[in-house]
């Protein structure tokens, strides 16, 4: 059904028209601590606006009581969002609730999840993004219907104003005379024109509200990005601008730090996928930002970029490609602008490793080891089961140390660009959002989140490290929303050095 409400509303704000943090991959993971419960919480989306979001809420230890969900908009204050609803557990299961959601408006939403029991009461923000990514066509008999019941409703106005302007002044018993029948006939004339007036005015309207809503569909990246790559020297710039068709060329734009970086790049060599870099980006320019560039080999590269906007919440990912030219020598200058500590980087010379169902073991040219532990045959919306392991040469563990405060990033790609998604072990939204909806929370209410630590910390290694001693095992909560072929890079940090593993999965269907 084609939507009947009004999206000029949505043109006020800056979220409007982003499809997600991610592009082609909506739902929304967080696996971490509610208060004093560990909880592993999955939201789906829905592709249209208004629409139900499903979610999905996992207690280990079946200790508690309930479950609740609560959806608040960002530019609606937290007193008036609407009361909690009750999770039910599901038929055959002791500690997995489930429930749905209304989402009815475009932007940025945080979804609170409350769980109450033996050990108290925790709840969590989870930020989501609400958007419509596709239209609902109008069925042909609904369609008729819909025509048969105006035509009766302009008709039988058109009647009633028309019986009115003959009788409505006559005495009971009177018959209406020729003045009466031209009093009638001027009146409904009248009458006739005001409502074809109404009626070219609603199509009118109709209209233009079926455009904007058709503009504001979004099923891939926002906003729009421009790349390019300059040469000074033995430097290599990438620079990017942002938004410039969608805000305007001189509008700065307003974005918040997620992990300490106002943008977070992936850039991938095409076609094969054989090199990778998460960068970090600074700002030269209210929508201009620059970074120097690590020596990645020449050739078409797919950019991927992350960014949270300050003033909703509202995370998304703008994409576009660019030519990264050869590299003219090795100095020291090679990647000015100063480079960004935590920019990480690799290529083909790190053997990409198929994944199956035994562990899929990646070597290192430094002699590590990124491990993908044994799972099974990877589906469609099922629990994709990323657990790594990371080990010397030797087969030993390393311990680790945080990467922009997370234990492990990783960044998922289809393998025709389709899908792309950018992980952590707490989950695939955007702390900076998360961050947002924590601070809009204690401003109106005065709570302070009970998510347990942080948004910018992770909680991943405490709690998979197992007590005999072996290797820590780091999970990233997804679900691979399609069938396909992806790469998946999952990085970690030991030693001060960022590792970087390949690998390669396919997705069968559910």
């Amino acid at each position: 059904m084609k939507p009947g409400f009004r999206v000029t509303v949505v043109f006020a704000v800056v979220f409007c028209l982003p499809s997600g943090a991610h592009v082609g991959s909506p739902d929304v993971f967080f696996d971490g601590p509610v208060g004093p419960y560990a909880a592993r919480i999955t939201i789906r989306m829905p592709a249209v606006v208004p629409g139900r979001a499903e979610i999905a809420v996992r207690v280990p230890g079946g200790n508690a009581a309930d479950v609740s969900f609560r959806p608040l908009y960002s530019s609606t204050a937290t007193t008036n969002a609407p009361p909690a609803d009750l999770g039910k557990l599901i038929p055959g299961e002791t500690n997995l609730y489930g429930g749905e959601l209304w989402l009815m408006s475009f932007g940025a939403y945080s979804i609170e999840v409350k769980i109450r029991g033996n050990a108290g009461e925790g709840s969590v923000e989870i930020p989501v993004n609400s958007v419509a990514i596709r239209q609902l066509p109008l069925p042909p008999y609904l369609g008729a219907i819909l025509l048969v019941l105006g035509a009766i409703l302009a008709f039988g106005g058109l009647g009633i104003v028309v019986a009115a302007a003959r009788e409505s002044l006559l005495l009971p018993g009177l018959v209406p005379g020729r003045a009466e029948r031209r009093q009638a006939w001027r009146t409904g004339v009248i009458a006739a024109i005001i409502i074809i007036l109404l009626l070219a005015g609603g199509k009118k309207w109709w209209s233009i509200d079926e455009k904007a809503f058709r503009e504001g569909l979004r099923a891939g990246a926002w906003p729009d990005l421009l790349a390019d790559v300059r040469v000074e020297g033995s430097r290599r710039i990438l620079r990017l601008t942002l938004g410039k068709k969608e805000f305007g060329p001189d509008q700065s734009i307003a974005l918040v730090p997620d992990h300490g970086k106002l943008l977070h790049l992936f850039v991938i060599r095409q076609p094969d996928h054989d090199a990778f870099g998460h960068l970090h980006p600074v700002r030269t320019g209210n929508q201009v930002f620059e970074v120097g560039l690590p020596p990645l080999p020449e050739g078409e590269y797919a950019v991927f970029c992350d960014l949270t906007f300050e003033n909703s919440g509202f995370s998304s990912t703008a994409t576009n490609s660019v030519h990264i030219p050869a590299l003219l020598k090795a100095t020291a200058d090679q990647v000015s602008p100063a480079p960004d500590a935590d920019d990480s980087w690799a290529s083909s010379e790190v053997k990409v490793v198929r994944a199956g169902t035994n562990d899929a073991v990646c070597r290192l040219p430094t002699g590590q080891q990124v491990v993908w532990k044994a799972h099974s045959p990877l589906r469609a919306r099922q629990d994709a089961w990323l657990r790594f392991e990371v080990l010397d040469a030797a087969g030993q563990s390393i311990e680790l140390e945080p990467y922009m405060g997370m234990m492990s990033h990783a960044a998922v790609l289809r393998s025709d660009g389709g899908v792309f998604a950018h992980l952590h072990p707490s989950g695939n939204y955007s702390m900076a959002a998360q961050s947002f909806f924590d601070a809009k929370m204690e401003r109106e209410t005065g709570k302070v989140s009970d998510a347990g630590m942080p948004a910018a910390m992770d909680h991943s290694r405490m709690r998979h490290q197992p007590a005999n001693g072996a290797a820590p095992v780091i999970s990233l909560p997804y679900e691979f929303p399609t069938v396909g072929n992806y790469r998946i890079w999952v990085q970690f940090k030991a030693n001060g050095q960022v590792l970087t593993g390949f690998f390669d999965a396919t997705v069968a269907g559910e």
